[in-house]
């Protein structure tokens, strides 16, 4: 199967611009901006989306929780924006680098990163911090860095450095603002147990999903492999 095309955002206006978004950055674009909205406008307030497991154990168990805490990043705001953009320039990068071929990869990498905050989340009491969407945002910037070590990037206009010190380099800024950083931390921990994960080499990767441009820039494959016949 060939690589799918996207569109830029010069190729036909916003609307062109947001269906040419690779699948999974396109998801989470859209979650972000209507969780972010809605709870702007008490639509849909956060009290209702963050996650705390004593939801989870009342009856009945009020399991979207488990869900829609990945969906939230904040109110609109400056730094709403530009964690938007974030995603939009690196998430949307990494995807199409990486899962140009299979959205069905792209999906398994974020569940597996969902699934990864939630039990990091469960076993560790101070990452309990209510929302993940943040953390699976970093996620994503940690694994675009990690494929991109050397890719020359400018820090607010300023300062050029290596892809590889991008997500060290945004922590430093969130200290430096008297932010927590519990949620880049989980973040980068998640992308680094994926990329452990993927390069353990768990399944084959067949030699229509290698990367054309750099062939050793593998889909993820965690959880892929030879199928066999049932029954004979």
């Amino acid at each position: 199967m060939p690589p799918r095309a996207f569109a830029g955002i010069n190729d036909g206006g916003p609307a062109a611009f947001y269906w040419g978004l690779p699948p999974m950055t396109r998801l989470l674009l859209t979650c972000f901006l209507v969780t972010g909205l809605g709870a702007l406008v008490g639509v849909l307030p956060y009290t209702h989306m963050y996650l705390d497991w004593h939801y989870l154990l009342r009856v009945p168990p009020q399991v979207w929780r488990l869900l829609l805490n990945f969906t939230f990043i904040g109110s609109p705001s400056f730094g709403y924006l530009i964690r938007l953009i974030w995603l939009v320039q690196y998430g949307g990068q990494y995807e199409r680098a990486k899962f140009a071929h299979s959205a069905a990869d792209a999906a398994t990498m974020l569940l597996f990163g969902m699934a990864s905050l939630l039990l990091l989340d469960l076993a560790l009491p101070p990452a309990r911090i209510g929302f993940h969407g943040l953390s699976l945002l970093y996620m994503l910037v940690y694994a675009w860095s990690r494929a991109n070590p050397t890719a020359q990037v400018s820090f607010m206009g300023l300062l050029p450095l290596p892809g590889l010190y991008l997500p060290g380099v945004f922590v430093a800024m969130d200290l430096l603002q008297g932010q927590s950083v519990a949620a880049p931390l989980l973040g980068i921990a998640a992308g680094h147990l994926a990329r452990a994960i993927s390069r353990w080499g768990l399944g084959a990767v067949p030699i229509q999903q290698v990367n054309p441009v750099n062939p050793s820039d593998h889909a993820f494959r965690a959880f892929t492999g030879s199928g066999r016949r049932l029954a004979g």
